[in-house]
């Protein structure tokens, strides 16, 4: 198959989630071509695939630490023009290409370009399984939840079929949305997993400045600290410039992580078997129910912001608990969900083939 694959840029989880499945497509001798859209992405995101292109998509603005849906709308209203020029060139990129199928992790131009084209669309992503039915809703402010069944709507109007990878025990199927548990990462294959002196941070979009003042009074811990893509160093706070390779280092021999509640660090953390302080963007559902899934399951500490003392009770528990989690969650292999996918495809083939036949 010819694939191309859509990944939205805001935010470096659906890059690295969707390496996975480029990866697996890519094994099992496929043709990927990889389409980034949103904001600019890191450099090592080109490293994904042999063809990767960036086109400017929408994108979310942030303000201590919230969403500021204001100036969102009206960043993304005043490139709306450029945004429907990007539109129309994807479209005769996906023509004269000529792909098989269409993939899409929270990416809207490539589905929106896969329905028009008639092309199956498969979404792999997290965001459509805060409202499966078969999974709890968190709670949270009706406007909150309204925002994010908004925003899914506007970022995926349309798939085929979604595969959904949550913090779940088992697989469900309900009509054309599959939800999974977590999937394994083959970047983790040759790490290996150990308890050194040090926690991995990763808070960005918080203020930098309270960031150091909060960690610097907790002088006999070292924090290797993420998400400012900056080098430098405040005694024991040592903030990294982004590097994929970098942070996985740093985030399989650490103690813990302390960080947002963005699915994909909390994703990596159960991976590597740490516990995790989660601090939810108090406006984004989709991180209010990262949150509490991982909540419920007894599996991370969750505060509304980052304090002295309950940062002191983190590093006490963690502690206590010999720095290991007592709870594990299952993790899949990638080929399992990937089978449902080739799977779902042949179907949707043999469905076309029958369609064509009765219009003879």
């Amino acid at each position: 198959m010819k694939v191309l694959y859509g990944i939205n840029t805001n935010g470096q989880g659906h890059i690295n989630r969707s390496r996975v499945f480029v990866n697996e497509l890519m094994k099992d001798g496929h043709e990927v071509q990889v389409l980034f859209s949103g904001k600019k992405p890191p450099k090592y995101a080109y490293e994904i695939a042999p063809v990767a292109f960036y086109r400017l998509g929408p994108i979310d603005m942030y303000k201590d630490h919230k969403v500021d849906v204001y100036k969102s709308l009206q960043v993304n209203l005043g490139s709306m023009g450029k945004l429907t020029r990007n539109r129309r060139d994807l479209l005769e990129i996906v023509n004269s290409e000529e792909y098989d199928v269409i993939f899409t992790d929270f990416e809207p131009t490539s589905s929106v370009v896969g329905r028009i084209l008639k092309k199956p669309v498969i979404c792999i992503d997290h965001q459509q399984s805060i409202f499966h039915s078969a999974n709890e809703e968190a709670p949270a402010k009706p406007l909150v939840k309204s925002g994010m069944k908004f925003a899914i709507r506007l970022m995926l109007p349309y798939y085929s079929h979604c595969f959904s990878i949550d913090f779940v025990n088992e697989i469900k199927v309900v009509d054309n949305h599959s939800l999974y548990p977590l999937i394994w990462k083959s970047e983790f294959n040759n790490l290996k997993i150990n308890y050194e002196n040090h926690y991995l941070v990763y808070l960005a979009r918080y203020n930098k400045d309270e960031v150091i003042r909060v960690l610097l009074a907790f002088p006999d811990e070292i924090f290797h600290v993420y998400g400012f893509n900056t080098d430098e160093k405040h005694n024991n706070v040592i903030f990294k410039k982004t590097s994929r390779d970098g942070f996985l280092q740093y985030l399989v021999s650490c103690k813990g992580v302390i960080g947002n509640a963005g699915f994909n660090l909390a994703w990596e953390a159960c991976i590597a078997k740490k516990n995790i302080w989660m601090i939810p963007h108090s406006n984004n559902f989709e991180q209010l129910s990262n949150a509490f899934r991982l909540k419920k399951f007894k599996r991370a500490f969750v505060t509304e912001s980052l304090t002295k003392s309950e940062m002191r009770y983190f590093l006490a528990k963690s502690k206590e608990m010999d720095y290991k989690p007592t709870v594990e969650l299952p993790i899949l292999q990638p080929s399992i969900l990937m089978k449902e996918v080739y799977e779902f495809l042949n179907n949707y083939e043999e469905s076309k083939k029958k369609s064509r036949k009765g219009k003879n």
